[in-house]
């Protein structure tokens, strides 16, 4: 396993107003010196779009491109042909540059955003059975798509969305085809929505293709959803932490993960805002260390 990090964890993200947005050769600088071999793509046109040049910039750091995450909308029909261009376009940059995993998320909506979190509201406003038909044929086409630039499609279960709480991810696993459709492992995603991280491991072993590991104050969560705060004042609430100071067990992550025999990118994630004057390397580093010191990877 090799241990990277992403743009989300100095508060870069693809959201409209989350907050500043670091330059790159800060982010990269930074990712190096706390230790890390990889970074994903981060929002696109956040990194060079050319791969000449980006594949320059992370030589020059010594760092690998692991992945990208690109949310999409396939709720109805024909939103498969207006999403596939988007999705060409970074899995070709990928492609280019080595990597070998591009990451689909469903991008969610004000419905879906203002319950999120909350089990029982996500759990009745979910897709209806046509839907979850729709998304799950599409979901295979784009993987079949990437797999032609020698790329492996794997869904990132994520806060805000239609693909959040666990009963959802069991039916993506249902809907899909094994070999076409991976799952992007995020545990504070997974935790976000009301799952069990680890079960989620132990259940999808041999679907996991690539590893989020991020950490998640449940407390704090809880306090924030009583509060009627939505995913995104949530998340901007710092309910995601360093890795050893929320409630996902790691430890326990990681050995589920040695059992299944994982051997791909874990990806540290914390999502944050960044503010004016901060130590944007203190939280990258004390996780990369937790793992260091306390996981052994």
């Amino acid at each position: 396993m090799r241990v990277g990090n992403a743009p989300i964890s100095w508060g870069v993200c693809e959201i409209p107003g989350w907050g500043p947005q670091l330059p790159y050769e800060r982010v990269l600088t930074e990712m190096v010196q706390a230790g890390y071999e990889g970074t994903e793509l981060g929002p696109w046109g956040y990194l060079p779009q050319d791969p000449e040049r980006l594949a320059a910039v992370l030589q020059e750091k010594g760092l690998a491109l692991a992945a990208a995450f690109v949310p999409v909308d396939l709720r109805a029909p024909g939103r498969l042909e207006q999403e596939m261009p988007g999705v060409a376009q970074v899995a070709k940059l990928l492609a280019a540059l080595g990597a070998r995993h591009i990451l689909i998320a469903d991008g969610g909506d004000p419905l879906r955003q203002s319950i999120a979190g909350r089990l029982e509201k996500t759990r009745a406003h979910g897709l209806t059975t046509e839907q979850w038909k729709y998304l799950a044929q599409s979901l295979e086409t784009l993987a079949e798509a990437c797999g032609e630039y020698g790329l492996e499609l794997c869904v990132h279960s994520h806060g805000g969305t239609y693909i959040e709480n666990p009963d959802e991810i069991d039916r993506l696993c249902e809907l899909t085809d094994p070999a076409l459709v991976k799952l992007c492992l995020d545990t504070g995603h997974i935790a976000f929505g009301g799952g069990d991280p680890v079960a989620v491991c132990e259940r999808y072993a041999e679907r996991i293709g690539h590893v989020h590991l991020k950490d998640i104050r449940l407390d704090l969560l809880a306090k924030c959803l009583a509060e009627g705060k939505d995913y995104v004042a949530a998340a901007q609430s710092d309910v995601f932490v360093p890795l050893g100071m929320g409630d996902v067990d790691v430890l326990r992550l990681v050995e589920a993960l040695k059992r299944a025999r994982y051997g791909g990118w874990i990806i540290v994630e914390q999502d944050c805002v960044v503010t004016e004057g901060e130590d944007t390397l203190a939280a990258p580093r004390m996780s990369r260390e937790y793992l260091r010191t306390q996981i052994g990877i």
